[in-house]
């Protein structure tokens, strides 16, 4: 039967084909139609779908199959004002119909009336074969609105009552995420899994769920499942690499990550990561080799790169260590640490020209946390006295929020007296030590040119 109905598809598609190259009248019935526009909208060959739809709907103009053809052809060809038209006439004619309440509730959701689209698709009857599409449209329908545990019930209700489907299951996933109840998850999980044994995702994302709560021997045991399923599921092999590395296991983290570069070769992450083992366990001349394989497999990998350059830059190889660098930069040019990096580098080159050009993009990214204020700093003191440079700092810090007052005031300090202000720059240390005296002794560690306490307290500051 199976074979009948396949000789029958091909043949219409030939004769259909056949008569357009031939440009000669062929008879076709509905159900032939159907077919080949079916076929055509399928395989995103637009262009004969369209042939065959016009063809169709000028022989069996009120056959309601074909014009839910034309109709879902033209809502992919975002011609959503004429669908809507179509699909409004057959509406009047027949409300019960599931292919059109499905139709229409579609052109909704374009229109963004998510809430009309939803009471529609309701209205399909449980008995009907479209029941089951009709859960997952309006599970979709509540995602578009943010009501995601009406959305999860909709998902869930389908995987029960129809079939595992990773799409929908990611969809549940994806609900219980936004609700952000782990527990929850992880319990829905393991009942899932009570009647799904085998199910290598469910088993996977139990574990990045047990990751969340850093059950670190749980999310073990839920992988090693995920691979006991399937023992090519990429996936389960990283994350338990990542978890390994986490407790310190790296030689057992990097046979993990060596087994997905066998099962998918070549995998750029497994490498980097193989790389990062290497790394922690001292073995740099095999860290380096591996971040090199990294970059030829994903040449826009701006971690190997970072890697790279801070691998040389610690052996004092900093012309390679900066043309690693470059590389990252060029690919992430808003990433401050790939800045830092840059900055260190001519500085112990003595091209105080590019710490100008790297200072500026570290103060233009507009991220000044402590730990970047402090580098910046540093920096300024490490090269001859930049007057406009300083006074672009000081204004970027004077602009800094009101709870960062007294570090702003001890940098403001040191940023002040390098550049022989002292004045100025003791008011501000005074400013500091008022607000906040419990962080002279840690500024003064950093800073050797912030005073000894006592002989600020003598200084006779105005």
């Amino acid at each position: 039967m199976k074979d009948n109905f396949q000789d029958f598809f091909s043949d219409s598609i030939i004769k259909f084909e056949s008569m357009i190259k031939s440009n000669k009248f062929l008879f076709f019935d509905t159900d032939e139609f159907e077919s080949i526009i079916i076929y055509y909208l399928e395989s995103g060959n637009s262009s004969m779908a369209s042939k065959a739809i016009n063809m169709a709907v000028e022989q069996y103009p009120n056959n309601t199959s074909i014009l839910l053809l034309k109709v879902e052809a033209l809502i992919f060809e975002n011609k959503i004002e004429e669908a809507e038209k179509i699909i409004n006439s057959l509406y009047e004619l027949d409300r019960n119909n599931s292919e059109i309440i499905i139709q229409k509730s579609r052109i909704l959701s374009k229109r963004k009336k998510h809430s009309k689209s939803i009471n529609l698709l309701k209205k399909i009857n449980k008995d009907c074969e479209f029941y089951s599409d009709a859960l997952i449209m309006i599970g979709k329908e509540y995602l578009f609105i943010d009501d995601f545990e009406n959305a999860k019930e909709k998902f869930k209700k389908y995987i029960k009552d129809y079939q595992l489907d990773y799409a929908v299951l990611n969809n549940v996933l994806y609900c219980f995420d936004a609700l952000g109840n782990t527990d929850a998850t992880i319990n829905y999980l393991n009942d899932f899994l009570e009647e799904n044994p085998y199910c290598e995702v469910a088993w996977h994302q139990l574990g990045k769920q047990y990751l969340k709560k850093e059950l670190f021997k749980e999310a073990l045991t839920a992988f090693d499942f995920a691979i006991i399923s399937d023992d090519s599921f990429v996936g389960a092999y990283l994350e338990m690499g990542k978890v390994l590395e986490k407790l310190n296991k790296i030689n057992q983290a990097i046979e993990q990550y060596e087994i997905v570069t066998k099962i998918d070769e070549p995998n750029p992450f497994a490498l980097y990561r193989i790389a990062c083992c290497h790394n922690k366990l001292g073995n740099i001349e095999l860290a380096i080799s591996y971040y090199n394989k990294t970059v030829t497999e994903d040449p826009v990998h701006d971690s190997a790169w970072m890697s790279l350059a801070t691998n040389y830059y610690k052996r004092k190889d900093y012309i390679e260590a900066k043309n690693h660098l470059i590389k990252a930069i060029e690919i992430d040019s808003e990433n401050i640490k790939y800045w830092e990096l840059y900055c260190k580098i001519n500085l112990d080159l003595n091209n105080n020209e590019e710490v100008e050009i790297s200072f500026k993009e570290i103060l233009s990214l507009g991220n000044l946390n402590l730990s970047t204020l402090i580098f910046l700093t540093k920096t300024l003191t490490q090269i001859p006295i930049n007057e406009s440079l300083s006074n672009e700092f000081l204004i970027k810090i004077d602009a800094l929020p009101n709870s960062l007052l007294s570090e702003k005031k001890y940098i403001s300090y040191v940023i002040l007296n390098n550049s022989n202000e002292k004045i100025k720059a003791n008011f501000n240390l005074k400013e500091a030590y008022f607000h906040n005296p419990a962080i002279y002794d840690y500024f003064k560690d950093i800073f050797p040119t912030i005073p000894q306490l006592n002989v600020f307290k003598n200084m006779n500051v105005n």
